[in-house]
């Protein structure tokens, strides 16, 4: 009885290791065939917690200081590292003699899916040899934390200038109060409610120990099969799409109504308006730098219908404030299709190493600062 009790075991494990191994290779396959976007696994213990939190009282989103994160998708593996203060930088003292660049963004100027050395700061640090603090921040972040975090932190910092990025196929709706709470309600963010130019600053939660993003402790079964395995990864990646899946029409936006250079609302727009203006005045007489960034499916939208209309009111709300800026949507109409989509990560959607360089290229030739 024993013999045949143990031997049910035995065969049982064999049956579902083989049955696990054969799932994990078949996914491994899958995930890369149909360009599913989600991490997979490190076979280390590298990310043992999330790369960002809602950390910070004024701003929300931050990393841990001193902090490393190894990001993995089927077209790139990079592992970030953050400063003492929480930044995707090396050190940086706040008061220097040396020229010095504070550069404002979303997950495009941290650079996320390629190496600090290829992203956009760096290289212009490398050939203007004018230090480039990265200040830019993946996790939701919009213009209204780019206005709070320079000024209740970057700002300390000495500089010379100041060097915007605005990605509006997220930022209007990073800086969307109500839309932002549909999807992240339960997020420590500010916000401007109110009408232009009488806003008030507002955050879904009341403290920012309410907020689902606070650090917490990861058991041990979840960090191996983050870690370990492809099921894992695939199940929570289904979990979110089932989740989003239940969610009444009602209660989503139409898909020719999603914010982006194309479509937005005269309030987005406003917002938007107001936080550059708030940057200008912080800055002084810094020279404030503003370029715009187009994601790979407005390029193509652009090249058919022509249209361009933020560009235009960006322009104009930035003579106005006696701001240079730079849209670099219309510099995409050199590449071809091929080149402009080696622009982006094709698992992820950010720059790819090509993209930085060519923002780079783009913003160095530009602004007069660089001159």
């Amino acid at each position: 009885m024993k013999k045949r009790v143990f031997k049910f075991i035995k065969n049982s494990i064999l049956i579902f290791g083989i049955t696990f191994v054969l799932l994990e290779i078949v996914l491994a396959i899958y995930i890369r065939v149909a360009e599913i976007k989600i991490e997979l696994p490190t076979y280390t213990f590298q990310n043992t917690h999330s790369f960002w939190f809602d950390l910070d009282v004024n701003f929300g989103t931050l990393h841990l200081p001193n902090d490393s994160y190894r990001q993995k998708k089927y077209c790139f593996d990079v592992t970030y590292t953050t400063n003492s203060k929480g930044f995707r930088d090396v050190e940086r003292v706040v008061e220097s003699t040396e020229k010095r660049v504070v550069a404002l963004g979303d997950s495009f100027t941290e650079g996320i899916g390629v190496d600090s050395e290829n992203r956009l700061t760096n290289l212009l640090e490398s050939d203007t040899q004018i230090s480039h603090l990265n200040f830019g921040l993946a996790g939701n972040f919009g213009p209204t934390q780019y206005w709070m975090l320079y000024k209740t932190h970057a700002q300390k910092y000495s500089h010379e200038a100041v060097l915007v990025g605005i990605l509006p196929s997220n930022d209007f709706i990073d800086d969307d109060y109500e839309i932002a709470l549909k999807v992240a309600g339960d997020r420590y963010r500010p916000f401007l409610k109110g009408n232009y130019p009488n806003y008030e600053i507002v955050y879904h939660t009341q403290n920012i120990n309410d907020s689902k993003a606070q650090p917490k402790k990861q058991s041990w079964i979840h960090k191996i099969l983050k870690n370990f395995t492809h099921s894992y990864n695939m199940y929570r990646y289904l979990r979110v799409m089932n989740r989003i899946s239940t969610i009444p029409k009602e209660q989503l936006l139409e898909a020719e109504k999603v914010p982006s250079y194309f479509t937005y609302s005269q309030a987005q727009f406003d917002r938007l308006r107001f936080t550059l203006e708030q940057l200008k005045s912080l800055a002084g007489n810094r020279p404030v730098m503003v370029y715009s960034i187009p994601i790979e499916k407005e390029i193509k939208a652009y090249r058919e219908h022509k249209k361009n209309p933020l560009g235009a009111q960006l322009r104009a709300v930035c003579d106005s404030l006696q701001v240079e800026y730079l849209d670099l949507l219309p510099k995409t109409n050199r590449f071809s299709e091929d080149e402009y989509k080696a622009l982006f990560l094709s698992c992820d959607g950010h720059w790819s190493a090509e993209g930085n360089a060519f923002a780079k290229k783009e913003i160095e030739s530009f602004f007069s600062y660089y001159q």
